[in-house]
């Protein structure tokens, strides 16, 4: 392990235990997944050049530079909300905790282990699992539909979503387990909050009780704003949350959240995209001031394909604002 990979390990370590580290992290994590082709949305086929789209050889799915693969669904059995209400429920697999699932794990988590702070990361929790497997209109009529089946398929997932995180925490060496689940966009969450606290949030519970009973810690990830349900996020027993800056305050978050929670904040998208130097310059002295109060707080940059002044900006103002060494 090199003297960089070290440095990133410590300071990690340092935040996870609410000791502010030399610098605030930033991309310091290496996430490892386990079969993140059903959890996730797999590797591209190919890289295009910026601003293009490629398609895949199924036609199915669409490939960017910046934003890698992109397919929810599958249009030719989830056409409709009753296609996904009659889908097999005992045919959705659920993993088996086993030799064959740990030694995986184990590989994942070594490799993640050689390029940063290694961090096991599931993906396709409950929510965003339903979006991958049945895009978006044929989950969301579903679930409003007929709320109580589309729960057991919810159910399904879970299940399935669980016995993962059981192999992470089975593993030697995790320290923070991150469980994603999108239930919001940028104007506030996708269902009532009743919804999700009947369907979603007793298995969150499960799953953050599940990393606590193996001595680890749980960080919960989520884009857009999740605001409205963060008492029951908290309640629920994440021990840190993620913050996506162009959808929340990170400082109204925090102040609301606790000083004794873990934050992972991603940059401002519109600072670093279109914004100015000086707006990221704004940005990037208002996390120092939050990580003066705020010791759990780690962050990655924003944004796709910045303009090269702005990559230098960011670059730049992080080591004069950021870096306390």
């Amino acid at each position: 392990m090199d003297d960089a990979v070290r440095a990133k390990q410590d300071r990690m370590r340092q935040t996870l235990d609410l000791q502010r580290p030399d610098r605030l992290p930033c991309s310091d994590i290496a996430w490892a997944e386990y079969r993140p082709d059903v959890y996730h949305l797999g590797e591209p086929e190919l890289i295009p050049d910026a601003g293009e789209v490629a398609v895949s050889a199924n036609g199915k799915k669409r490939f960017t530079r910046d934003g890698g693969v992109w397919n929810v669904g599958d249009p030719d059995r989830f056409r409709h909300h009753e296609d996904v209400l009659a889908v097999d429920i005992d045919g959705i697999e659920v993993e088996t905790v086993g030799p064959a699932m740990l030694a995986e794990m184990s590989r994942l988590f070594a490799g993640a282990a050689q390029r940063g702070f290694p961090g096991p990361l599931h993906y396709g929790t409950l929510v965003t699992r339903a979006t991958l497997e049945f895009g978006w209109e044929p989950f969301l009529m579903a679930s409003a539909l007929d709320p109580e089946q589309f729960g057991k398929i919810l159910g399904r997932f879970a299940a399935a979503s669980l016995a993962v995180i059981e192999g992470w925490c089975l593993i030697d060496g995790p320290e923070l387990i991150t469980i994603h689940d999108d239930i919001a966009a940028t104007r506030g969450v996708l269902m009532r909050p009743e919804w999700y606290r009947e369907y979603v949030f007793p298995w969150y519970e499960r799953f953050f009780a599940t990393v606590h009973d193996a001595g680890r810690k749980s960080l919960y990830m989520c884009d857009g704003n999740y605001m409205p349900v963060l008492d029951d996020i908290l309640a629920a027993g994440a021990d840190g949350l993620y913050i996506e800056s162009s959808s929340m305050d990170p400082g109204e978050f925090m102040q609301r959240a606790g000083a004794d929670k873990l934050f992972m904040i991603k940059s401002e998208n519109r600072n670093i995209d279109v914004g100015t130097p000086e707006d990221i310059r704004r940005e990037l002295m208002r996390l120092a001031d939050l990580h003066q109060r705020f010791p759990g707080m780690m962050m990655y940059r924003g944004g796709g394909n910045p303009p090269p002044e702005n990559a230098d900006a960011f670059n730049r103002y992080y080591q004069e604002y950021l870096v306390y060494e």
